[in-house]
C-alpha cells in the first residue's frame, strides 16, 4: 500500500512539473488615454465616475484595467492592457476608409473624493512619450468643494 502512494506522489509530482508551452506568452503594456470626461468640481466625501476614451493599438492587445496612482492628491491616470505575443498581430488604423473603423474603447472608474474642501485633484492623464522617450499628460485640476 506504501508503495502504490509513493508511485502515484511520484507520478502526481512529475505530471504538476509539466513544461507545457500552450499557455499564450504576454507582457503588460500601458496604452494612452485619447480623451477624459470627468467633473469640473467634487464636493469632499461623493464619489464620481470618471470616463477614460481610449484606443487599442494592435489587435493582440486586450483591456486589462485602469492604471490609477498617485500620493495625495496628484493622480497619475493610464490604461493597462495585456498583451498576446502573437505572430497575427495587426496594428488598428484609426484612419482608414477602406475598412470598417473600430469604434474608440470607454472605460469608467469611480472615484472618491476624500481631499478636504478648498484642496485641489491634479490628474495626470497619460497621453504617452514624446521623441526622447519621455512620459506626456495632460494635467486636470478639479477643486474640491464643501
Amino acid at each position: 500500500m506504501k508503495k502504490i502512494a509513493l508511485l502515484l506522489l511520484a507520478a502526481f509530482a512529475l505530471n504538476s512539473c509539466s513544461t507545457d508551452d500552450s499557455q499564450p506568452e504576454v507582457h503588460y503594456e500601458l496604452i494612452p488615454i485619447t480623451r477624459c470626461q470627468m467633473p469640473y468640481r467634487m464636493t469632499s466625501g461623493e464619489t464620481y465616475e470618471l470616463r477614460m476614451i481610449y484606443r487599442m493599438p494592435t489587435t493582440c492587445h486586450s483591456y486589462k484595467g485602469i492604471y490609477f496612482e498617485g500620493e495625495g492628491d496628484t493622480k497619475t491616470v493610464a490604461i493597462q492592457t495585456v498583451v498576446y505575443q502573437r505572430s497575427d498581430c495587426q496594428t488598428i488604423d484609426y484612419t482608414s476608409s477602406a475598412q470598417p473603423v473600430p469604434e474608440p474603447q470607454i472605460s469608467n472608474y469611480e472615484f472618491k473624493a476624500t481631499a478636504p474642501p478648498g484642496s485641489v485633484y491634479t490628474f495626470k492623464i497619460w497621453t504617452g512619450k514624446n521623441e526622447q522617450g519621455e512620459d506626456t499628460y495632460y494635467d486636470v485640476t478639479v477643486p474640491v468643494e464643501d
